[in-house]
């Protein structure tokens, strides 16, 4: 009787072994349960966007910063005005796309990061601006050295980290206060 209760025993893990790494092959789940950030492409004050392998046929560049108080809520204190402009070179394969935009220090510390959004229906040139901050923060926005993009797409699209689904694309997140980017 022993001899047969471990033989089913021992059968069970087998089989649920096999079904777990089959449904993991398949990409019903990721291996480890969920799909790893990747680390996000280098910044710079112009990038072409990727979404992983793909080049898409969008560069963004900033033209000009400051940093001042935010006209709506002055006695919040500084942020960085940003103007950019974007030129797309062909139709964007996504209806929406969006990359991070960073105030950095001197030695390429985050300060501060918000995005910028390109849509499929702007026209081939698009001159644009934005306010990174103000906010409560441990360091000053007026520590600003310079501002740069992430080349990378932000937005994961329908099926995000599924290679069974979707293209596996798992963006890398927003970087945050006091992370040290790479830059070109």
């Amino acid at each position: 009787m022993q001899r047969q209760t471990r033989r089913h025993v021992g059968g069970a893990v087998r089989t649920a072994t096999a079904a777990c790494a089959a449904i993991t092959l398949a990409g019903c789940f990721p291996a480890g349960g969920e799909p790893a950030k990747r680390s996000p492409g280098a910044a710079a004050g112009e990038v072409t966007v990727v979404r992983g392998n793909r080049v898409y046929p969008l560069t963004i560049r900033v033209t000009d910063w400051q940093v001042g108080p935010h006209p709506q809520v002055p006695e919040r204190g500084n942020g960085v005005h940003v103007s950019f402009r974007s030129t797309a070179t062909g139709d964007l394969p996504e209806v929406v796309v969006e990359v991070a935009l960073c105030a950095v220090d001197a030695a390429d510390v985050v300060l501060l990061c918000s995005t910028v959004v390109a849509r499929q229906e702007d026209r081939r040139i698009e001159d644009g601006d934005r306010w990174i901050g103000p906010a409560e923060l441990p360091r000053s926005l007026s520590e600003t050295a310079r501002v740069v993009l992430l080349p990378d797409q932000l937005r994961p699209g329908l099926n995000a980290g599924d290679p069974k689904d979707g293209d596996g694309y798992v963006p890398p997140g927003l970087p945050s206060p006091g992370d040290r980017l790479r830059t070109a």
